[in-house]
């Protein structure tokens, strides 16, 4: 590796490599690039087709790791898959979100292994599955024992250093009535209007409540009912209503006590399921994690997000997390998405300035 490839062609080959349907394509294309690298290879399957992928770097204190982490998988949808560059951006689906930042890591990697052979500490490079519908990607990779002594995770923060999120923890709560022919439905149980009653206690006994809860710098946390399905034909008493809910969480909230607390608030005999969980991140500012970055990106440009990140599900579980990566949250998901180059190539010199102070205190 006498030469360090440039971060955008990179980019160009994550983009054109499709990984929102599965993530298995780009987890392979990753491990050719990395084995050559010297990295030590290990790849989790979490769901068929959807790999976990860490690149392990030993470096000169084997004791201390760091771990950089960018997930693989891409929305899905109307968007760009051949990656096109136009007037210094990168347009493509997953350009921003969040492929940039995982071709920066790449780049920063190669750079400092170019530059020292090994790298200062331990350097794990990380790629985890679903981190858009559940985060089981990194639920499963910790889950599974793999610890560092922090992260830094990729994902669209425009270089500034996220170090709290909130936290999303969504349900579905389903009623269950009897079907009938709607000529008698005095002779059924009309599953949709005992859901109806349920959304009018998240409305009114709920969602005011959590005004009462307050985080210095994310807010209160907040509730949404997201979608609503009920019975099978007009003519039929409808059976079965479901709704999805999505519940944000502020640091110090605790999974199992929301849940007890939102269906404590409903009425009538309700089940319920939670389908997916991101924990909130509530990283101090002043730590040693969010100062060593500021000092690799040169400046220290803090900021805070209402939406979650795989940085919580590592914070939970004992791994200090910051977010830090090229591009805009408002590019993500977006049937035009795309990322603007120089960010990319400034991710790169930061991620790899990250892994030079790695062995500072």
């Amino acid at each position: 590796m006498a030469k360090v490839r440039p971060p955008v062609d990179w980019l160009r080959e994550l983009v054109a490599c499709r990984s929102d349907v599965a993530e298995e394509p780009l987890v392979a294309l990753l491990a050719g690039w990395l084995d050559p690298w010297g990295a030590r290879i290990t790849i989790q399957t979490v769901h068929p087709g959807r790999p976990n992928l860490i690149a392990t770097f030993p470096g000169h204190d084997a004791a201390r790791s760091l771990m950089l982490e960018a997930h693989s998988d891409t929305v899905g949808g109307e968007g760009q898959f051949t990656p096109t560059v136009r007037e210094g951006k990168l347009y493509g689906r997953g350009a921003c979100d969040t492929k940039g930042a995982m071709a920066a890591m790449l780049s920063g990697i190669e750079t400092v292994l170019v530059e020292q052979g090994l790298p200062p500490v331990t350097v794990h490079f990380v790629s985890t599955c679903n981190e858009e519908l559940g985060a089981t990607g990194a639920h499963h990779l910790v889950a599974n024992g793999f610890r560092a002594d922090y992260a830094v995770v990729g994902e669209p923060t425009d270089m500034r250093i996220v170090y709290a999120h909130k936290g999303s923890l969504r349900l579905r709560l389903h009623t269950q009535g009897v079907a009938a022919h709607s000529s008698a439905p005095e002779r059924g149980v009309n599953a949709i209007y005992k859901m109806c009653r349920v959304v009018q206690a998240l409305e009114t006994n709920v969602i005011p409540k959590l005004a009462e809860v307050r985080d210095a710098v994310l807010g209160s946390p907040t509730l949404s009912v997201g979608t609503i399905h009920g019975g099978s034909q007009v003519n039929v008493v409808p059976a079965a209503c479901e709704i999805e809910v999505d519940r944000r969480l502020v640091p110090g909230e605790e999974r199992d006590a929301v849940v007890a607390g939102i269906l404590g608030a409903l009425p009538g005999d309700i089940s319920h399921r939670m389908t997916e969980y991101y924990p909130p991140l509530g990283q101090d500012p002043g730590s040693p994690l969010v100062q060593r970055v500021g000092r690799a990106a040169g400046e220290m440009r803090l900021a805070t997000a209402a939406w979650a990140s795989n940085a919580g599900v590592f914070a939970a579980a004992g791994i200090p997390a910051v977010l830090f990566g090229p591009g805009s949250i408002q590019q993500a998901h977006t049937e035009e998405e795309f990322i603007e180059v120089a960010q990319v190539e400034a991710a790169s010199r930061v991620y790899a300035e990250i892994i030079r102070q790695s062995a500072e205190p």
